[in-house]
């Protein structure tokens, strides 16, 4: 794969998509996690406000997103002192696939009274030193799959039940640009499901139809940690829980709502 970035700026707010946004399931449709960072990258953009932050992002997915040419649109839906409500949609051919809305709030206080964060960062290069990253069979490996260094501490592409992974993407978001700790974990995040499904994926399909991340800082180093853990009643809905880790500590949660 020739790519060296998920997407290519061809206008304002144009973009088209690499081979290597595909998702596990078809070369044609892409994974979630690109275009739901793009989204975010759009909104990081969009009219910054000096002492405000991104706190959370949440993603509804409309319907499967091609591998093709994405047009983002982003729009302040409330503008007060210390909130704003954002939103970003993506189009693909003129049809919506994504809609992303997020809160930028004023950054807390410095002299705020928590407990100290941890400063020192795990090497996680020299602790994981031996990937376990085996790829179902079935799922289409050359596209986003192959796009993210995966280090599971517990569990596997192949395991059922809870997993934790490190994660870092080898590719950058868009051409020519560094990645922000937002489009990072942005991602990353929607592979949460994909890490922890609790039953055999091509005969019990458990899909998300939305994304939703909080984060108190943004993380810090390259590597995002997911401890992510998948729960289905029968009868009744499906979810994932995920705890985002940086390198010092957690850093923040995504839930993901699964149709199975």
């Amino acid at each position: 794969m020739d790519a060296t970035s998920f997407y290519t700026q061809t206008g304002p707010d144009m973009f088209d998509s690499s081979p290597l946004t595909a998702g596990p399931w078809s070369p044609s449709a892409q994974h979630a996690g690109p275009p739901s960072a793009l989204l975010a990258r759009q909104i990081e953009q969009h009219q910054p406000r000096p002492g405000h932050r991104l706190a959370r992002m949440t993603v509804d997915i409309l319907r499967p997103v091609p591998v093709a040419p994405l047009h983002i649109t982003v729009a302040s839906l409330h503008q007060g002192r210390r909130v704003e409500l954002l939103q970003a949609t993506a189009q693909a051919a003129g049809s919506t696939v994504l809609i992303g809305r997020a809160w930028r709030l004023i950054a807390a206080s410095a002299d705020f009274p928590a407990p100290p964060q941890a400063q020192e960062l795990r090497d996680i290069d020299a602790e994981l030193t031996s990937p376990d990253a085996t790829i179902p069979d079935g799922w289409h490996g050359d596209g986003y799959l192959s796009a993210i260094d995966w280090r599971f501490e517990q569990g596997g592409f192949a395991d059922f039940g809870r997993a934790k992974a490190w994660t870092r993407p080898t590719v950058t978001l868009v051409d020519g640009e560094d990645m922000t700790p937002w489009q990072r974990v942005l991602t990353v995040a929607d592979s949460g499901s994909g890490i922890s499904v609790c039953a055999p994926p091509n005969r019990y399909p458990a899909i998300n139809c939305d994304l939703s991340v909080v984060l108190d800082h943004d993380p810090v180093g390259e590597w995002i940690g997911m401890d992510s853990r998948t729960t289905v009643t029968p009868g009744a809905g499906a979810m994932t829980q995920t705890v985002i880790f940086d390198q010092a500590g957690p850093a923040g949660l995504a839930t993901q709502t699964l149709v199975a």
